[in-house]
């Protein structure tokens, strides 16, 4: 005889008793389960897949339109590899193109194009002019293998910039950027390392004309009150030579729903505001956040034009005297703090809204429709400064 404790039976009612996330689970899963097969009741087997295939087309074209990602996703990507020496004895610099790697295309309908380098010196007071590669025909990866000069004293590399472009030529003449580096030489010691050789991710193109400064001010006031005053902007440059411009200012703090807008000052090129505005943000917060000031100039006949950005980070805040100052304002296209997920993601979410709310209702009408051949659709999203491009090829979206 063997002595034991008594097995005790398995009891689903006991089982989901014990377990109240588990029936919580299960009810989901059923209610799920019920939706699913009254949406394939209701509007047929058919309309389903389509709807599903719809989903699908639209997911692809949301990973290229990514807005965690300011710069347009699928138009400029790619690197270039540079040498850099500097020739003591003559005063150059020598700059050597090596290649090029994953460029894109403008034509996505093409495989391969042609190629070739710029560049230029910044400032340039001897007028040395942009220097160019011969063009690389028929790649994607060129390489170049050529050497260019500099005439600039020591000390000037301080202070001066060198603008490298790659570029797609055109038959007809109008050959496109397809990639911008702006490298700035006084972070080379030539004396005690006499060449750098790296690879350089593209960027969009930098409006370097862009100038002036925004007068501004930042005070806290516990526990959560943050107070931004945009007092005015000075000397400003106009988009068009010889005009002035209407400008106001965007104000956005890193991961807040609000972006602020000042009053349009009409025809200047010194704008006064004196605007406040608020946020609501923890002191504990401004570790991991800043503030966006964009300059814009209102352009009513067509797009509005970028007169410049400034960032100013939360960190550097204190919390008992503020902030105030003149900070210049450049194209900051290009700079991290903008690319920043969490300045994107409010984006990201209205993004994904969006693109559902297109496939339930199927529109645009030219993306849903069955379509013999190819088409190519293109969208473009200006708030998260995205594009992207999906081909259809007999109906089939092709990523």
């Amino acid at each position: 005889m063997v002595f034991g404790k008594k097995k005790a039976q398995w009891s689903p009612e006991k089982s989901l008793r014990d377990g109240p996330e588990q029936t919580k689970r299960l009810s989901n899963l059923l209610k799920l389960r019920s939706e699913h097969d009254q949406a394939v009741a209701k509007t047929g087997w058919d309309d389903y897949q389509r709807q599903l295939h719809n989903n699908q087309m639209l997911k692809g074209l949301f990973k290229k339109l990514d807005p965690t990602v300011m710069k347009p996703i699928g138009d400029v990507k790619g690197e270039v590899q540079l040498s850099f020496k500097y020739d003591f004895n003559n005063d150059m610099l020598l700059v050597k193109v090596i290649k090029c790697r994953e460029l894109a295309n403008k034509d996505i309908r093409a495989k391969m194009s042609n190629f070739f380098v710029k560049l230029e010196l910044l400032p340039d007071p001897l007028n040395q002019g942009e220097k160019r590669t011969q063009i690389s025909r028929g790649t994607n990866c060129p390489r170049y293998d050529e050497i260019f000069g500099f005439c600039i004293p020591e000390h000037g590399l301080g202070d001066s910039k060198l603008i490298v472009q790659v570029c797609e030529h055109s038959l007809g003449g109008n050959d496109d950027i397809r990639g911008e580096v702006i490298i700035c030489l006084n972070t080379f010691t030539f004396r005690s390392e006499p060449t750098y050789t790296a690879w350089y991710s593209l960027n969009m193109e930098t409006d370097l004309s862009i100038s002036g400064n925004l007068d501004i001010s930042i005070a806290f006031q516990p526990p959560r009150t943050l107070l931004i005053t945009v007092h005015g902007a000075n000397d400003l440059a106009p988009r068009d030579e010889g005009q002035t411009a209407d400008p106001f200012v965007k104000v956005a703090v890193s991961g807040c729903d609000k972006i602020y807008q000042t009053q349009v000052i009409k025809d200047s090129l010194n704008p006064v505001w004196s605007e406040t505005f608020e946020f609501q943000i923890h002191e504990e917060e401004f570790e991991d956040k800043f503030v966006i000031f964009h300059v814009i100039d209102e352009d009513k006949k067509s797009t509005n034009d970028s007169l410049g950005q400034c960032v100013i980070e939360l960190k550097d805040l204190n919390p008992e005297f503020g902030v105030h100052g003149s900070f210049p304002l450049a194209d900051l296209r290009n700079s991290d703090k903008l690319r920043a997920k969490t300045y994107q993601s409010r984006i990201a979410q209205e993004f994904r809204e969006s693109l559902m709310a297109h496939s339930v209702a199927r529109a645009p009408g030219c993306l849903f429709k069955n379509h013999r051949g190819g088409k190519v659709v293109s969208v473009t999203c200006r708030k998260a400064g995205a594009k992207g491009k999906i081909r259809i090829v007999d109906g089939i979206p092709i990523y």
